[in-house]
Formats: structure tokens, C-alpha cells, sequence
């Protein structure tokens, strides 16, 4: 049945096979990979809670660092962060309840943890602020701010937010690593169909190409042997026919081609063996007019292609024996006249060659005096050249020159300048010799009075620890201060030194470019010197130079002359030889003519 299809339907149907493979395979992966996506969706989801739990977390720490720092210095400036933190601890917890929404149990703990946190901003972080404001409104009080009370209910209240928080954690790291392993498996059953359905495609690709092969291939692979079997010279070899497909009906059609093919061949056969009979016939008048013998006669007739050509053959041999007679009479008359005209042409010939010679030797005499005119013209083309571009040259010369000598002025000038400026830059550093003096009596006074600060803070006791710290570190920084201002003062001493050095270079430098400037104005007037000197070589260079492009005109004109009657006498040569050579084959050919025609046989 299948041998019975057209060759549209069996690639339509082996195909369509192989393509629903493929689309089945393609479905089912595209399902496994939705589920997959699914599931990296859900890990993200994990993540994101994770991130807001910690982020809670981090705001709440924030807050109980800032509230402490504040209780030790009092300083103001460190709650700034406190109002963004409770804001922050909003926002992450408005999320992390979005996000878990699907969740019942972290839902249950949501709703403790955000009363609990609000609760302990309310009742222990916003008490212990105002206390310690009220503490910094009081000058001169020194006490401490929160009490063991106040300390351990925040502490407590700190410890079960960060229960809640680290059971939520705990929650959803749980469900990430249910998630991971469900990725896991449809990674692997994925994994398992691509190479399971690939398999399948692969395999059955193979069976319908084989089938389509055996199909198609066979009746293709007789159908050629038969061809070259024909090609070979067997006509009576035919195609077996074996199904009623496109290539069936090609062997049947290719069957019946070959039969006709033969008949034609059967019939052309006997129509060249008469014809080869009038061939053979014609042949023998002819070979017998090649070897001279033109006394035979054409017996071929017919209407057609063979005895039209046998009527021609026979009128052209009878134009043909005419002709030779006429040319037998006129050969000898054309070898008596072309030896008088060669005796004529070679008198002729030697005759010009004199001429050429003499032309040849006048030519070669005025190319030379041409060329020797047309060297001199170039020569002082070239002289006249150089002397403007040495003007030239000099002018631009003599014109930089100037420019620096103006340029070598700025530059003393901007000398004295910047001497100057250093002059001041040194008494600036003298000042601040003054200012960090200044300075180091002030860091000594900061020293002492931090030396009385810490005595004072180690009588106050326990109260007076937060003061013998900042004592420390002023005393610290008034230590740092010193040092620093005798580094300050050790590179301003080098700057001065520096400054000096400068001064006595630049005053060098200067006194340089003086004697400059005095070598740069001698050597302009140098160069205006050579410059009068050249200028006045260029009219006598023009002079020259006109008279020798008249020479050279006058040069080329005769060298063109004589050049035209070289040419003329060549010419005359060229034709005297050619008109020998002509004779001399005219001769050849009279003689060849009638020895030729010597050989013919012709009716008397």
C-alpha cells in the first residue's frame, strides 16, 4: 500500500510522523518547565521574606544602638536615625505580611510581632529619649538616665522580637528547602525527557528515512541502470515497473521513450545505407579531380540533398576546366612583367636607404642638441628656484627671529614676575610660622585642661567614666594636634628653603635670556644682509633663463622638422620594400600558378 502512494504523500506522511514526534516531545517539556519556573518563582518568594525579616531585624538593632549612644553622650545627633528605623520597621513589616499572606502559621507570628515591636518603641525606646532630653535641659547634671528596670524590659522585649523573627526565618527556610528539592526533581525528570524523547525522534527519524529510501531510492537506482545500459548501446534494455507512484508512471513513460527511441534509430539506419551508396559514388569523381584527373563524370541524380549536390559538383568541374585553360595563357604573361618591375623596385629600394641614413644621422644630431638646451633651461629653472625660496626662507627666518626676541621680553618680564610672587609666598609662610605657634600653645592648654577633666571624671566615680573617656580622647587629639603642627612647621621650613633656591635660579634664568635676546638681534641683522644679497640674484637668474627658453623653442621646432622627415623617409623605404616583397611574391606566384596548373587534365 505504500508503494502505491505518490511521492507527496510518502514525504508528507514520513515528515508529519517525525514533526508530531517532535511537538509531543516539545509539549511535555514545556509543561515540566512551567512547573520548574514555577518553582524558582517560589525560591525568589523565600528569599524576599528572608531579606525582610533580616531587614527588620537590622532597623531594630539601628534603633537600640542609637537609643544607647545617645544615653551615653546625649548628643542629638545620634537619634536622627531612630524616626527613619520605626519608619523602616513599618515598611518591612507591611511587606513581609503581603508576601506571607499565603501562609497561615507566619501570618499568626506577624500579627505578634508588630504589636510587640510598636510596644517596646512605645513604652521603652521613645521613655528613655525623653528622660535623657530632659537630663540635657538640666546644666551641670550628671546622672544616669535608665534604670535596671528599664534595661531589662527592653532587654526582654528585644529578645522575643528576635525569637519571632529567627522562627520565621526558620519557617521559610524550611519551605525553601522543600522548594529546592522539588526543582531538584523536575530538573531530573526533564533532564530524562529530553534525552528519552530525543532518543525516540532519533530512532524513528531513522526507520521513516529508511523507509522513504527504500521507497524512493530503488525505483531511482533501476531507473539509472537502465539508462546506462542504454547508454552502452543496449536499445532493448527497459525499466521494471513495480509501483503507480510519480516514479512508476516516469518508468512506464521512460519505457515507451526508449522504444520510439529505437524504432527512429531503425529507420535512420537504412535511410544512411542509401545514402553512403551516393557518398561512395561521389567520392570517386572527386578523389580522381584531386590527384588532377578532371575528365570524370557525375552519374548521382535526385531531388534530393545528395543529388542537388551531385548538379553542383558536376557545374563546377565544367567552370572549373575553363578557368585552368585561361590561367595557362596567363601565367606566362604575369612572370614576364613582375621581373621587369623587381629590377625597378630594388633600384628604388637602394635609393632610399641613402636617405634614411642621412636623415637618421641629422635627427640623432639635433636630439642631442635639444636635450642639452632642455637641461639647461631646467638648471636654471632650478637655480632661479632655490634663490627665491632662500628670500623666502630668510624673510621667515628674520620674521621668527623677531617674534622671539618679543617672546624672550615677555619672558623676562613673567621672570620678575614670578619673582615676586615667591618673595610673597615666603613672608605668607613666615605668618603661618606665627599661626602654628598659635596653634601648639592652644593644644598644650587643651592637654592640661583634659589632664583636670580625667582627675576630675576619677573623683566623680562611676557617674564620671563617660567623662574620663572624652577626656582621653581630647587629650588624644591635642597629642595628634602637636604632632601634626611640628610636621607642618618642619615642611614649611623645606618650602622656604625651596623658595630660596628659586629666586636665585630664576635670577640666573633671567640674565640667560638677556644674553639672548642681544645673540637673536645680531643674527636678524646678519640674515637682512643675505637676504639684500639674494634678492639681487634673481633678476640676473631671469635674464638667463628667458634667453635659454628661447634657444630651447628654437631647438624643438628643428628637432621636430627633421623628426617629420625621418618619418616621411622611412615611410618611403617601408613602401619600396613592400613593393619588392610584392613583386618578388607576384614572381612566386607566377611560378607556382603555372606549375599547378601544369598538373591538371582537361577534355581536349
Amino acid at each position: 500500500m505504500f508503494n502505491n502512494l505518490s511521492i507527496k504523500k510518502k514525504l508528507a506522511t514520513g515528515f508529519g510522523a517525525i514533526i508530531a514526534i517532535i511537538v509531543i516531545l516539545l509539549a511535555l517539556a514545556y509543561t515540566n518547565f512551567t512547573k520548574l519556573s514555577t518553582a524558582s518563582t517560589w525560591d525568589l518568594h523565600t528569599m524576599q521574606v528572608l531579606l525582610e525579616a533580616g531587614q527588620i531585624e537590622t532597623s531594630l538593632i539601628q534603633i537600640q544602638t542609637s537609643t544607647r549612644g545617645f544615653m551615653l553622650t546625649g548628643e542629638e545627633s545620634t537619634t536622627a536615625p531612630i524616626s527613619g528605623e520605626e519608619e523602616a520597621v513599618r515598611h518591612h513589616l507591611d511587606e513581609i505580611t503581603r508576601l506571607t499572606a499565603d501562609n497561615p502559621s507566619q501570618q499568626e507570628r506577624l500579627k505578634r510581632l508588630g504589636p510587640m515591636m510598636q510596644n517596646w518603641i512605645d513604652n521603652v525606646i521613645h521613655p528613655l529619649l525623653e528622660k535623657r532630653r530632659a537630663l540635657n535641659r538640666q546644666v551641670g547634671v550628671s546622672q544616669q538616665v535608665a534604670t535596671s528596670a528599664d534595661v531589662l524590659n527592653g532587654a526582654k522585649t528585644i529578645a522575643e522580637v528576635r525569637q519571632l523573627l529567627r522562627e520565621i526565618s526558620d519557617e521559610e527556610k524550611r519551605l525553601l528547602a522543600l522548594r529546592t528539592k522539588n526543582s531538584s526533581d523536575l530538573s531530573e525528570s526533564m533532564m530524562l525527557l529530553l534525552i528519552v524523547g530525543g532518543s525516540v525522534c532519533t530512532v524513528l527519524a531513522l526507520i521513516i528515512g529508511a523507509l522513504l529510501l527504500q521507497a524512493l531510492g530503488g525505483p531511482i537506482g533501476r531507473l539509472a541502470a537502465v539508462v546506462e545500459r542504454i547508454a552502452h548501446g543496449e536499445q532493448g534494455a527497459r525499466v521494471e515497473v513495480t509501483s503507480r507512484d510519480e516514479l512508476g508512471q516516469m518508468s512506464v513513460a521512460f519505457n515507451q521513450m526508449a522504444q520510439s527511441i529505437q524504432d527512429s534509430l531503425a529507420k535512420e539506419l537504412a535511410a544512411t545505407n542509401l545514402l553512403k551508396s551516393k557518398v561512395d559514388a561521389l567520392l570517386v569523381v572527386v578523389s580522381s579531380a584531386a590527384a588532377g584527373d578532371l575528365t570524370g563524370k557525375i552519374t548521382v541524380h535526385g531531388d534530393d540533398a545528395i543529388g542537388q549536390l551531385a548538379d553542383g559538383l558536376a557545374r563546377m568541374f565544367d567552370n572549373l576546366r575553363g578557368l585552368i585553360n585561361d590561367v595557362q595563357k596567363a601565367g606566362i604573361q604575369v612572370t614576364t612583367s613582375a621581373t621587369e618591375i623587381a629590377a625597378s623596385a630594388k633600384q628604388q629600394e637602394a635609393t632610399g636607404v641613402e636617405q634614411a641614413q642621412t636623415s637618421v644621422e641629422i635627427l640623432s644630431t639635433t636630439k642631442e642638441i635639444s636635450a642639452n638646451i632642455t637641461e639647461l633651461v631646467r638648471t636654471m629653472e632650478e637655480a632661479t628656484s632655490v634663490a627665491d625660496y632662500t628670500t623666502h626662507a630668510t624673510a621667515d627666518a628674520q620674521g621668527n627671529l623677531r617674534r622671539m626676541d618679543g617672546t624672550m621680553q615677555t619672558m623676562v618680564a613673567a621672570t620678575d614676575s614670578i619673582n615676586a610672587k615667591l618673595a610673597a609666598l615666603s613672608e605668607k609662610a613666615s605668618n603661618i610660622n606665627s599661626v602654628l605657634i598659635t596653634i601648639t600653645k592652644v593644644a598644650d592648654q587643651t592637654n592640661i585642661l583634659s589632664l583636670n577633666a580625667a582627675i576630675e571624671a576619677e573623683k566623680a566615680g562611676e557617674a564620671g567614666r563617660g567623662f574620663s573617656v572624652v577626656a582621653t580622647e581630647i587629650r588624644r587629639l591635642a597629642d595628634q594636634t602637636s604632632v601634626s603642627t611640628w610636621d607642618i612647621e618642619q615642611m614649611l621650613k623645606e618650602m622656604q628653603s625651596a623658595v630660596s633656591a628659586s629666586v636665585m635660579g630664576m635670577d640666573k634664568f633671567s640674565e640667560e635670556i638677556r644674553r639672548s635676546v642681544g645673540e637673536v638681534r645680531q643674527v636678524t641683522n646678519q640674515l637682512s644682509g643675505v637676504m639684500d644679497q639674494v634678492q639681487k640674484l634673481a633678476p640676473q637668474f631671469d635674464q638667463v633663463l628667458q634667453g635659454m627658453q628661447s634657444q630651447a623653442v628654437g631647438a624643438a621646432q628643428i628637432n621636430e622638422t627633421m623628426m617629420q622627415l625621418n618619418d616621411a623617409t622611412q615611410q618611403t623605404v617601408e613602401s619600396l620594400k613592400s613593393t619588392s616583397e610584392a613583386v618578388h611574391q607576384l614572381q612566386y606566384a607566377a611560378g607556382g600558378l603555372q606549375t599547378s596548373v601544369a598538373t591538371f587534365s582537361v577534355a581536349a
